[in-house]
């Protein structure tokens, strides 16, 4: 207990110095010990303004007009555009100023904006360079008193001031320039002490003679000044050369601007590790690690605290202080997701949305870390303006996030009114529901097929009239193939149709197809690229076989496939049979995981299947009766479901086959894993809003395994969060041992997944897999829940590769 509150003190003090004792510390100094420099207003070097752009067609003209109409010798000041391969317009824009003397330098292919400025600054020969954004307005006077610095020659670069202006008053807007307004006190304070960290992309000038090529993933206005300094120079803010520029406006823009920044700040800082030595340049070593590092792994340290301060409250014994921190931390996080929801109705006070855009940078940060300890930055950019749409890298992440803090507010609140056994009858409820969901169901479907007397009546030399359809679009690469696999199937040839409908493919997949006319295969090639369920709906409508069996173009089929699927539909009950597809993916990270997932899936199948209570169909092999065929809507993401539960709806039988087998390659990593799941979680939403596949309530059967196979597996992740938050409320309240080794071990699989996910070699480790594969689970359910009841999820085309 004494380790544990040291520990607490200790994260405390240190976020309190990240936040409060640097910046105090650093102002104290600044007045105490001032480092000074000269200065002339009449120095004026030759200068190169260097503007970047990446499709900046929209303010370029305005950019170019103000930097012509610069307080500065025409003689001594050229104007250079480096335009990172733009395909909007933005060159045609500048080379229309070319009579006025600007410039033009255009990337032949598009690699970041550094690799542009690289290139660009190989051709620079005046003595000063000043860096600008496409965005940023200059005073008339930037330029003269940025350069005047200067004369001191101990002076390597120059850090102006960008001011923030909006156009319509924006809470994104508000946040950022109340953050920015305390960054320009420390660049203040920095730049009076030893040097400013960091330059400004919108505005900062360097010599020219102390630019290094730098690598294409360094953040040119981080990286360069830190090896400025670490050459001996100093780096100053001068407040008075000034710039305007418009915020994102938007909080999930400004989101993504700075998981861009952290990230590459990140991976700069770990290129020049000497600028952290204070042997090397003394007191901007301190700064560099107070003001950069320290606040980049601030959310490391916030969640540490929260951690230690949850675990000294249900190990042991509650003390005052830890229960105002714990209250604190939670009414710090309901004012953050309160201020995060009204903003999307109303307009609200600014000190409401602080907490929220505090969570937001952190969050940010944690992001931009993570992806560079991965190995991964950001390397090319996309300037987001307001009033602008572009999604950020990953712009759900603090809403999940909030989400979550929601859910477990929620629970916690309402346990207030509950007494223990309340709470203790609610965590029961809660671990048999998730229980039942990927354990006890198949359990329970065992004994239920042995009682089943409804079996459906096979028949092996039933043939009747079939087509097979791929519906496809973009499957050049494995088209072929396909085709082929089809050609090879033991079924009867003039009672087999092999249909492709191409959905305005441009790959060239129909010229594939086209080279198996002679041999029988048929090809509807649809002009332009509508959607799946549009081409799907269409070749239906041109299909009078009595079964059709849908597949995707990357599925191969065994050699009598077709033959058990349709040998089911002699019996006239059966409306619909799912065959078996089996995932290669043996060179995946997560294989085992994922073949301990798919064989209780399989198992799942194949015991609603002897029902004939089957819960959907694989979209990658399943047979339907024409008849009974229903155009699903063209906005629909789960298709497979939708036709399936359609036919269910009827009173027909959806079977399932094991013995109709196909083999599929799984190339999806996690992530894609992660991005598919969410995908069809948010599709099952979809699909329970419109009611189109709920069993009828004449159908107990069908209604129980829905309920169980799908339903509590879309909200599984809400019922955890649920559940966690009954646990933390029960040992806050009650202290029970029992509960409280469901809660350790709901942390230890956590942390399990955590450390698979940081450190991938530890997938070797089963148990840890499966923790990860697990939570992976989870976090999808609580993303595509969201995804889907907001409508969020992009009806991208799916099937066969695309």
């Amino acid at each position: 207990m004494v380790w544990t509150e040291i520990t607490m003190i200790a994260l405390l003090l240190l976020l309190a110095y990240i936040y409060l004792g640097y910046p105090l510390l650093l102002c104290l100094l600044a007045r105490l010990i001032p480092t000074t420099h000269r200065t002339d207003d009449g120095f004026l070097p030759t200068v190169t303004l260097v503007i970047s752009a990446y499709n900046e067609k929209g303010v370029i003209r305005a950019k170019l007009e103000n930097s012509l109409a610069l307080d500065y010798p025409q003689e001594r000041l050229s104007i250079l555009v480096v335009s990172d391969c733009s395909s909007d317009g933005t060159d045609t824009e500048v080379l229309s100023f070319s009579d006025k003397g600007v410039k033009l330098m255009r990337a032949e292919e598009r690699r970041g904006k550094t690799s542009a400025i690289n290139t660009a600054l190989a051709c620079v020969d005046s003595e000063m360079v000043v860096f600008s954004d496409a965005n940023a307005i200059y005073d008339a006077t930037a330029i003269r008193r940025l350069v005047r610095h200067f004369v001191d020659p101990s002076i390597g670069y120059v850090v102006g001031c960008a001011r923030y202006v909006e156009e319509t008053v924006s809470a994104a807007g508000g946040s950022e320039s109340t953050y920015w307004d305390l960054e320009v006190m420390l660049k203040r304070w920095e730049s009076r002490l030893s040097s400013v960290v960091g330059g400004d992309g919108a505005i900062y000038a360097i010599r020219r003679s102390l630019y290094e090529p730098l690598k294409e993933e360094d953040i040119n206005d981080f990286v360069n000044p830190l090896q400025i300094v670490a050459k001996g120079y100093r780096g100053v803010f001068d407040e008075e050369a000034w710039c305007v520029e418009r915020p994102a406006g938007e909080f999930h823009k400004e989101f993504s601007r700075k998981v861009r920044i952290v990230n590459r700040s990140f991976s700069g800082f770990l290129r020049v590790p000497r600028a952290a030595n204070p042997m090397v340049t003394g007191a901007f070593a301190w700064q560099l690690v107070s003001h950069k590092l320290l606040r980049w792994f601030s959310p490391c340290f916030l969640g540490l605290f929260f951690v230690f301060l949850v675990l000294n409250r249900l190990l042991y014994s509650a003390s005052l202080t830890g229960e105002v921190l714990l209250t604190l931390t939670a009414m710090g996080a309901f004012i953050s997701m309160l201020g995060a929801l009204l903003n999307r109705f109303w307009r609200v006070p600014l000190p409401l949305l602080l907490p929220y855009y505090f969570v937001l940078v952190n969050t940010a940060s944690a992001l931009g870390v993570f992806y560079r300890l991965l190995g991964r930055t950001i390397v090319t950019w996309s300037t987001v303006r307001e009033g602008e749409a572009a999604p950020p890298p990953a712009p759900l992440l603090p809403r999940l996030a909030l989400l979550c803090v929601a859910v477990l507010l929620v629970v916690t609140a309402s346990g207030v009114a509950l007494d223990e056994d309340a709470l203790g009858a609610a965590a029961i409820l809660l671990m048999l529901l998730l229980v039942h969901t990927f354990v006890g169901y198949q359990l329970l479907l065992l004994p239920l097929s042995r009682l089943s007397r409804r079996k459906p009546a096979r028949d092996e030399s039933y043939t009747p009239m079939v087509t097979l359809l791929v519906v496809a679009y973009n499957e050049a690469k494995v088209i072929e193939k396909k085709l082929l696999n089809s050609l090879e199937l033991e079924y009867p040839s003039d009672r087999l149709r092999i249909l492709v409908a191409s959905d305005g493919s441009k790959d060239g997949t129909d010229e594939i197809v086209s080279r198996f006319l002679d041999r029988g295969v048929e090809l509807i090639s649809f002009p332009g690229n509508r959607g799946k369920i549009s081409a799907l709906n269409d070749a239906m409508r041109q299909i009078n076989s009595d079964i059709v069996v849908l597949s995707d173009a990357n599925v191969y089929y065994m050699p009598n496939a077709i033959r058990k699927l349709v040998r089911n539909f002699a019996d006239p009950e059966v409306g619909a049979v799912s065959g078996r597809v089996v995932l290669i993916n043996d060179s995946l990270s997560y294989s085992a995981a994922e073949k301990s997932y798919y064989s209780i899936e399989h198992l799942i199948q194949e015991l609603e299947g002897s029902l004939g209570a089957l819960i959907g169909a694989d979209g990658a092999m399943y047979a339907i009766r024409r008849q009974l065929f229903t155009p699903p809507s063209p906005d629909t993401i789960l298709d497979d479901l939708v036709i399936a539960m359609g036919i269910a709806r009827q009173g027909h039988l959806v079977m399932h086959e094991k013995e109709a087998l196909g083999f599929e390659e799984n190339l999806l990593e996690i992530v894609g894993e992660f991005r598919r799941k969410v995908r069809i979680i948010a599709g099952g939403y979809q699909c329970l809003l419109r009611g189109d596949v709920i069993p009828r309530l004449s159908q107990p059967l069908l209604m129980f395994c829905f309920t169980s196979h799908k339903l509590l597996r879309w909200v599984s992740g809400y019922l955890l969060v649920a559940l966690v938050g009954v646990l933390v409320q029960i040992q806050l309240r009650h202290s029970s041992s029992k509960y409280a080794l469901v809660l350790a071990a709901l942390l230890v699989a956590l942390v399990l997944a955590l450390l698979v996910q940081l450190f991938p070699r530890m997938k070797s480790l089963k148990i840890a897999s499966l923790c990860h594969y697990f939570y992976m689970l989870m976090a999808a359910s609580l993303l595509g829940g969201y995804r889907g009841v907001t409508g969020r999820q992009k009806v991208t085309w799916r099937g066969g590769t695309a």
